[in-house]
């Protein structure tokens, strides 16, 4: 039992030594000491990190520009839908129709150009658009909605 507990004790030891003379050593300590940064390092990390937020901003404007550009395609197919059933209307009701198709589609435009406007903003001015740009299209997907609605009661 004695051999046992003096084996073991030898063990812990030996495991605990070379952990504790590496510390000892003044050239880790060396080691441990910050590398001196210069002002021009700090200065190429900045542009470094400028450029590619820029180019990250760049990226997700394009991104959101293409999916507003697809929604606005498929607002202008849904509209086509709508004026094939106006045109079987008749009366009053194919006047109120393409009235409000007339509306519709004019929400459409406008939102386009604010779309084709937002590739050429940047920065806050492009974030501000954006915001004016998904209210507009929340309210023309409103419209839609509503017309849509209207249409098919007739």
């Amino acid at each position: 039992m004695k051999n046992v507990m003096f084996v073991r004790g030898l063990l812990a030891v030996m495991l605990l030594v070379p952990g504790l003379l590496s510390g000892c050593g003044e050239k880790d300590q060396a080691q441990s000491k910050p590398a001196a940064v210069s002002k021009d390092d700090v200065k190429k990390e900045a542009k470094e990190a400028y450029h590619a937020t820029k180019a990250y901003t760049q990226e997700q404007m394009q991104a959101v520009r293409k999916q507003m550009e697809t929604r606005l395609d498929d607002y202008g197919k849904e509209i086509d839908q709508l004026k094939a059933k106006a045109e079987k209307l008749e009366g009053d009701a194919k006047a109120k129709a393409e009235q409000q198709l007339t509306a519709l589609r004019q929400k459409r435009d406008e939102v386009s150009e604010k779309v084709k406007k937002l590739g050429s903003s940047s920065g806050d001015a492009w974030e501000q658009l954006k915001s004016g740009i998904d209210a507009a299209m929340e309210d023309l997907g409103n419209a839609y909605k509503k017309v849509a609605a209207e249409f098919s009661k007739s």
